[in-house]
């Protein structure tokens, strides 16, 4: 795996302009022809037809009554090729992504989603997640729905023990780069200063007719899978933790496997490339002090490309 990047507040400035949109600029270079990707609105794509089992290829884990993969607030937005349409549980799942028009990548054929966050209390070794169809850590409180639009929805959750709160606001950006922007409020509700990490995973099927057979890989800020031929889904973040004070270090990258991480050993299964097999992406920052009562937020998106 890459090394990871180091940060702090007069570094930030520096670098976020030579890395803004590296992943975008990397596909677009190694790409062949073949994958370059034309809409013409008077002949629409057409999905493959699922095979007769795709419902069974991810089963639903009962790991915990609390982790679903249900669709309850759902966002439309755009056409044709720059078509988005999402859906956020009530947990705070991302369970569909249709983009462009007809082209599902997180839930082929109707299968289960595995998206979803976690967090590893690094300086107690406590982890909490939620991997909606993947099922989740059974340490958290209900869901509280704090705001809800047309184009939004925020929700906050409180792990059980009372350490720490997550506020995710899910926002449906429409337009030529239509995408899901998630920003990720992480308050450290402890009464110590905390070293903390927050990830956030997709198992990414791109389906192309031979759903689990996408090749997926990453840098530093950005992880994708795609099929070749077809399209593909990239988890991509967007600027950096605020506030700006904070030191930390991040990394996106794919790993060798359907399910979702373990949030204290998130890179555990790291592999890049992944050609033709299964994958998942893992966009991953780790807050080198947290101090308590204090909150980051590490914002990511989702995109078709």
């Amino acid at each position: 795996m890459k090394a990871r990047i180091w940060a702090l507040a007069f570094a930030a400035v520096l670098v976020f302009g030579v890395s803004a949109g590296s992943a975008f600029a990397q596909r677009d270079a190694s790409s062949p022809a073949s994958r370059h990707q034309r809409y013409d609105p008077d002949h629409p794509v057409t999905p493959p037809a699922p095979a007769a089992d795709d419902s069974q290829l991810k089963p639903r884990s009962n790991a915990s009554p609390d982790s679903t993969d249900t669709c309850t607030y759902k966002f439309t937005s755009g056409s044709g090729n720059t078509y988005l349409q999402f859906c956020v549980t009530v947990n705070g799942n991302v369970v569909e992504f249709q983009s462009p028009v007809g082209i599902e990548q997180l839930s082929p054929g109707g299968s289960a989603a595995y998206e979803g966050y976690g967090i590893c209390d690094v300086t107690t070794g406590t982890a909490y997640w939620d991997y909606a169809g993947n099922g989740d850590s059974g340490n958290w409180n209900a869901p509280t729905k704090l705001s809800l639009t047309g184009t939004s929805v925020k929700i906050e959750r409180i792990t059980s023990d009372g350490a720490w709160t997550l506020t995710q606001t899910f926002t449906s950006v429409e337009g030529f780069d239509a995408s899901a922007k998630i920003a990720m409020a992480l308050k450290n509700d402890s009464a110590e200063d905390k070293q903390v990490a927050l990830l956030r995973y997709a198992n990414a099927v791109p389906y192309s007719g031979s759903p689990y057979q996408e090749d997926y890989d990453g840098t530093y800020e950005s992880a994708w899978g795609y099929a070749q031929g077809f399209y593909g889904l990239i988890l991509q973040d967007v600027g950096f933790p605020t506030p700006t004070t904070l030191a930390w270090e991040r990394e996106a990258f794919p790993i060798d496997t359907i399910g979702g991480p373990a949030p204290c050993n998130a890179d555990a299964k790291s592999e890049e490339p992944i050609l033709g097999n299964v994958g998942s992406l893992v966009n991953w920052v780790e807050i080198i002090t947290l101090k308590k009562a204090q909150t980051v937020t590490v914002t990511d998106r989702y995109m078709q490309f």
